[in-house]
């Protein structure tokens, strides 16, 4: 699978060659069966669209077509600049895990990223490990490929010499959202989900984070379905006796009727 650090290339060269910024947003959902959606939505800001206007035009996303991502159209923003969205399904917790960690190099971001679930259909433990850590400055925003055709990585001069570290060019957020309710994360609790903001220093984060999913109507309709089919067998042979008792005493009742 091609990596889609590697189809982003362009806007992260442009961000570090003009000192402007590009946000990128990783997003996991996962539905309670095991199903769900990587998404990556990525914006260049309106300083990077002015100084790099060629920007919307020398996107190409034909990789991560082929591999089978769908990619939206380049969209303007309201403050000028441009964003895209990126997206695969997954059918279960293992794809989601391979997703997960084709989003980066061995230089980070996403690293030994697991998704699993445990228990019933109905009682489910869900668990996501796996590190966030950008340990080769540059070199994460390139693959191998170009890092070898290139001779390091790409545009770092460039940045040295801007005074700019990489934090301030480049920002990148990890969003799960994951089935249930939360028990125990590393990362900060929102609206959306549990998100974690990457570093750039080196440092390593832990991404563990465990949900349980109790769907309580699921559990009370397996627990009292047979004994409802039981009292409604129940239900249908009373009325089936009470209709024959019926039929039974208004036959003698008209037996017993003397006639003129």
């Amino acid at each position: 699978m091609k990596r889609i650090h590697a189809t982003a290339l362009a806007v992260m060269l442009s961000v570090l060659l003009a000192a402007c910024r590009v946000d990128t947003t990783v997003t996991l959902q996962v539905q309670p069966n095991g199903s769900g959606e990587v998404a990556v939505v990525a914006t260049a800001d309106a300083a990077l669209v002015q100084a790099v206007p060629e920007l919307r035009d020398s996107l190409a996303f034909n990789d991560l077509k082929d591999a089978g991502w769908s990619v939206s159209e380049v969209a303007e923003t309201d403050d000028g600049g441009l964003q895209v969205r990126v997206s695969r399904d997954f059918n279960n917790p293992d794809q989601a895990s391979v997703l997960l960690n084709s989003l980066s190099n061995q230089f980070g971001p996403f690293k030994n990223m697991a998704l699993a679930r445990t228990g019933k259909e109905t009682d489910s433990r869900w668990d996501l490990t796996g590190t966030l850590e950008v340990n080769g400055g540059l070199n994460a925003f390139a693959d191998p490929a170009l890092l070898k055709l290139i001779g390091g990585a790409p545009f770092e001069d460039r940045l040295k010499q801007s005074g700019a570290e990489i934090g301030q060019a480049v920002g990148i957020t990890f969003l799960a959202d994951l089935p249930g309710e939360l028990v125990s994360t590393t990362g900060i609790e929102t609206d959306r989900g549990v998100q974690w903001s990457v570093s750039f220093d080196g440092s390593t984060q832990d991404v563990a984070t465990v949900t349980q999913n109790t769907a309580v109507a699921a559990t009370v309709a397996r627990v009292f379905s047979p004994i409802l089919m039981w009292l409604l067998i129940a239900w249908l042979v009373a009325m089936a006796l009470l209709s024959g008792a019926v039929v039974y005493y208004r036959a003698r009742r008209s037996r017993r009727t003397p006639t003129a």
